[in-house]
């Protein structure tokens, strides 16, 4: 029975097959349209039979996944997290970051609640749609670089940042990721990885006092990079002193070599490493 409920009329077949020419799992009334043919409101009936039918699930108005093969009877599927907040933010200039990031190059043990993305001036917001939560983190134009594409388990290519802009946003908006000590920790995790240059690259591009002296501290605590590094981010340092994690209580010693105030303890640091 379930097999049947799920049999494709010649339409619905079209648009299956389109969609899998097209390497599209999740997808908008648009998409549809432009595969199928003829009159939206006619596409929208096709679609919602499908849905009925366990082929597709609607995630919100005008957005729907293809429900997979693979998951035989089940008529309802989410779709993958990270396609389905790239598909909500198609068509501005966005990219995943932050904890999500930070999960995708495998910086973090922590299970990703939502999806965070950094858009263009976008108000900061949350949106919703099937069985995923997507927060929104606005940022200005000249602030998209340091990125690549990412292909995700359902085979579909999204933007994310790479490692070492991953780092820098992460200590730019701590609270986006845990803290400090899960920045520092997943920073430890890929350090092999980390290009010092362009790490050091970006801090200096963004031009924000805090995020240097919080960048020059990981890389002496994560044993990155050289003295020349660290003597161009000093060049950049401001004369006002940051705390290293904003998330925490403002105490502890100041350090004049990165202008910051140690409010997180070096114990701290080591003990969610071995974690």
């Amino acid at each position: 029975m379930a097999l049947s409920m799920k049999t494709l009329g010649s339409q619905t077949a079209k648009l299956v097959q389109g969609l899998h020419d097209k390497g599209r799992s999740t997808f908008t009334l648009d998409d549809a349209v432009e595969i199928v043919g003829g009159p939206r409101n006619i596409v929208s009936n096709l679609l919602a039979k499908a849905q009925k039918r366990g082929v597709v699930t609607r995630l919100k108005r005008g957005l729907y996944v293809l429900v997979p093969y693979e998951l035989g009877s089940a008529t309802v599927y989410g779709g993958n997290p990270l396609t389905v907040a790239s598909r909500l933010l198609e068509g501005r200039p966005h990219y995943l970051s932050h904890g999500t990031a930070m999960a995708v190059h495998g910086m973090t043990r922590q299970p990703q609640i939502l999806v965070t993305a950094s858009c263009v001036n976008s108000p900061a917001s949350n949106m919703q749609a099937g069985g995923t939560e997507l927060r929104v983190v606005s940022i200005r134009e000249g602030e998209v670089f340091g990125t690549k594409n990412h292909w995700t388990e359902d085979g579909q290519k999204v933007v994310v940042s790479d490692i070492e802009r991953t780092i820098v946003d992460c200590l730019r908006r701590t609270d986006l990721c845990g803290g400090y000590v899960e920045i520092d920790a997943g920073t430890w995790m890929v350090r092999t990885k980390v290009n010092a240059d362009r790490l050091v690259d970006y801090a200096v591009r963004l031009g924000i006092g805090a995020v240097i002296g919080r960048v020059g501290f990981l890389m002496d605590s994560c044993e990155l990079g050289s003295e020349d590094h660290r003597s161009r981010l000093r060049e950049k340092l401001t004369k006002t002193y940051h705390l290293l994690d904003p998330l925490m209580p403002p105490d502890g010693k100041y350090m004049s070599e990165w202008h910051l105030r140690l409010n997180v303890s070096r114990e701290e640091i080591i003990s969610v490493r071995s974690t």
